[in-house]
């Protein structure tokens, strides 16, 4: 059980009210000002989750008749030596009584008050708001890197999705669309027709992925390093769900070196590469060697650089270096990921 709060002042001073206000004058003074210090409408400003925080426990003392008698009997008097105890306050009534929506998916689901009472306290209730309807999912931010050709040509990505997340397979309802249902085969002592299950077999019916979820994600061709998806509802439980935001990013070779949307770097290839000319591969991007190239030559591809806003794109500028063994290496590994073995290779 949490320990007590003391109220500093009279909560009646708090909320701005005389001591004779009915209930519908309480709620409506406690939300007027709840809402002017709500920490989404303050982010980052102590003083006003502060002043939240006290608007909230008076509320709370005042809001509940058996309390306010006590205040008025014991506290009436001297207000600062009072002590309330919020151990048995539900958070969720208050809230909603007064029609405060609380998002606090921007800081990890629990505010930070000063208070660390009142932070715990909001720390256990954070989840059961979320699960009454009452407070919005959490957004998770994520990341996927690419090479410089999927930035270019656009691909396909699996994300990883921590839990607890909305099932994307019934997308929160436990329900699977209609006709969409698994067919369950009749036991041994049932009878009649085969019926179809159409409770979602991914979350058991809940409409949420505990463990997390796999999420398959889209990226346009020529999309920009450092653009973010939005994979809306796909996030955390709430009321709305959280979303899931995947930030693009490019999975940069150690020698590569970028100049505004320009990338430069080095790349190795054999002797009979550079005399015969052909085709190699760097990142992704396949790359022309005229024939006759000579070691510190500069090969460019143009438009194959890093992909920028408004259709912008920077050349691809790679530095020959010849050598049998390394460049060897790098032509046989070109060959294998062309036949889809091995990884992504600079």
């Amino acid at each position: 059980m949490l320990a007590p709060v003391t109220v500093a002042r009279d909560p009646y001073e708090v909320l701005g009210v005389p001591r004779d206000a009915d209930a519908n004058a309480l709620k409506a003074a406690y939300r007027e000002k709840a809402l002017r210090y709500h920490p989404d409408r303050n982010p980052g400003d102590r003083q006003a989750e502060e002043r939240f925080k006290e608007l909230s426990e008076a509320y709370a003392v005042l809001r509940d008749p058996a309390s306010r008698a006590r205040y008025d009997r014991f506290g009436g008097q001297g207000p600062a030596g009072y002590r309330h105890d919020t151990s048995q306050v539900d958070w969720r009534d208050v809230f909603r009584d007064a029609d405060i929506h609380v998002d606090w998916g921007s800081q990890g689901g629990v505010p930070h008050t000063g208070n660390a009472v009142f932070d715990a306290l909001f720390g256990m209730m954070t989840g059961v708001l979320r699960g009454a309807g009452l407070v919005a999912g959490r957004t998770y931010e994520l990341t996927a890197a690419l090479t410089l050709g999927e930035l270019h040509a656009g691909t396909n990505r699996v994300v990883a999705v921590p839990g607890p997340c909305v099932c994307p397979t019934c997308k929160g309802t436990g329900r699977l669309a209609p006709g969409a249902g698994v067919v369950r085969p009749l036991g041994p002592f049932e009878a009649g027709a085969r019926t179809a299950d159409a409770t979602c077999p991914d979350c058991g019916g809940r409409g949420v992925r505990r463990g997390g979820a796999k999420l398959d994600v889209t990226v346009p061709p020529n999309t920009p390093v450092g653009a973010r998806l939005r994979l809306a509802g796909a996030g955390g439980p709430g009321n709305p769900p959280g979303d899931v935001m995947v930030q693009v990013g490019w999975s940069k070779p150690a020698d590569a070196r970028v100049r505004d949307l320009d990338v430069h770097a080095p790349l190795t290839v054999t002797p009979w590469e550079a005399t015969r000319g052909g085709v190699a591969e760097y990142s992704g991007v396949a790359v022309t060697i005229p024939p006759g190239s000579a070691a510190g030559a500069t090969v460019v591809a143009h438009g194959m650089g890093l992909p920028g806003p408004g259709g912008s794109r920077g050349d691809l500028r790679l530095t020959l270096a010849t050598a049998w063994l390394e460049g060897a290496a790098r032509a046989a590994g070109r060959w294998l990921r062309r036949l889809g073995v091995g990884g992504e290779a600079g």
